[in-house]
């Protein structure tokens, strides 16, 4: 979160009264990568989650492929959990101030709604989950309107 909120661009507006809009929803970009922890192969050696950032969007690339038989099109509709004790943990602590949340995962299963109801609302394009080769999920977060 800090490597993003350090680079992220936020557009400044003037009109009565100076407005700024982020590049990308805090709430959302959060909730990602929580997930992408939670819910990663941890079996596949010399993997990593990887973020990238551009001027217009975010990919963050999560090793392994879903867990069960979730979807990239099913994973807003159904809940699933690869590591139980990871995610277990992560509701019981803490989450930094600011987001919206009492822990690093509230509730089970909201993660990805989460992430496509904020990252719609600022960009107005909903995120797109590609499984790549069965190995890698690839989560592409597009930048609000009017940034670069």
């Amino acid at each position: 979160m800090h490597f993003v909120r350090r680079n992220v661009l936020v557009r400044a507006a003037k009109t009565s009264a100076r407005t700024e809009r982020e590049q990308f929803s805090d709430r959302a970009v959060f909730a990602a990568l929580v997930n992408a922890v939670a819910h990663r192969d941890y079996s596949v050696a010399g993997a990593r989650i990887r973020l990238h950032l551009f001027g217009n969007r975010l990919e963050l690339y999560v090793p392994g492929a879903l867990a069960n038989t979730l979807t990239p099109d099913s994973m807003h509709l159904r809940q699933a959990s690869r590591n139980e004790l990871i995610v277990s943990l992560l509701a019981r602590c803490p989450a930094p101030t600011g987001l919206g949340r009492t822990h690093l995962m509230d509730r089970r299963g909201d993660g990805v709604p989460s992430i496509l109801r904020e990252t719609q609302a600022l960009s107005g394009r909903a995120p797109e989950y590609t499984l790549i080769d069965d190995g890698e999920l690839r989560l592409i977060i597009r930048a609000a309107t009017g940034h670069a």
